[in-house]
């Protein structure tokens, strides 16, 4: 059985920084996402679940190393998808944790907004904008119990794809998950990277509300 080419997945090449790598998978991921799409009686889950295992992949050092390596001498595979053709019978809505995986999504997008608006002066009216904005989002991650510090899209993708592959498993036993994932699997600096980025950008959020 042939592996799919994880780049064309992704629509980048094999020589990708690891910024091209993000805005590949953060620009298909909203494009893509089930939760959208369903509304229209397209399910798009099977295509999203290989947008993030691509992206779990090229974006690991370690695991993308030893992708390429692998991936010498084959020839590039991508599923094709017909939208148009999709199972006509899927559910008119998304539940589970897609619905906080969307809410991480559109509040990152706020974030980055209110990132630079920051190193701006008389910026105070479209702050508070953008706090208002955010709050329901804020809301929904708090009351569903994720702490701050899972909040970044890089781990809610992660996230989100372990959900994928057991729809049972709880939000709190996701959360375990991941911080096995960091002590096991995750090399340390990639670790302490993620980790910093995680503070900043909570640090990015707290600073929002303020306004």
């Amino acid at each position: 059985m042939k592996k799919k080419n994880y780049y064309d997945i992704l629509g980048v090449s094999v020589k990708a920084t690891d910024a091209e790598i993000t805005a590949a998978k953060n620009a298909l991921a909203k494009k893509y996402h089930p939760d959208a799409n369903m509304r229209d009686g397209i399910d798009t889950t099977e295509l999203m679940q290989e947008i993030l295992e691509a992206y779990a992949i090229l974006s690991d050092p370690s695991k993308r190393a030893e992708y390429d390596r692998d991936l010498t001498g084959r020839k590039p595979v991508m599923q094709t998808y017909d939208l148009k053709h999709a199972n006509e019978d899927a559910a008119s809505g998304e539940t589970g944790f897609v619905v906080y995986w969307k809410a991480s999504n559109e509040l990152y997008d706020i974030i980055a907004e209110s990132d630079q608006l920051a190193r701006q002066k008389d910026a105070t009216s479209r702050m508070a904008q953008l706090a208002m904005q955010a709050l329901p989002y804020i809301l929904l991650l708090r009351e569903a119990q994720i702490p701050e510090r899972y909040w970044l899209p890089d781990i809610m993708n992660w996230l989100l794809f372990a959900w994928y592959k057991n729809r049972n498993y709880t939000t709190d036993y996701l959360l375990t998950l991941y911080d096995e994932h960091t002590r096991k699997d995750m090399p340390m600096v990639a670790g302490l990277k993620l980790k910093n980025r995680s503070i900043r950008y909570e640090h990015s959020v707290k600073r929002l509300m303020k306004y």
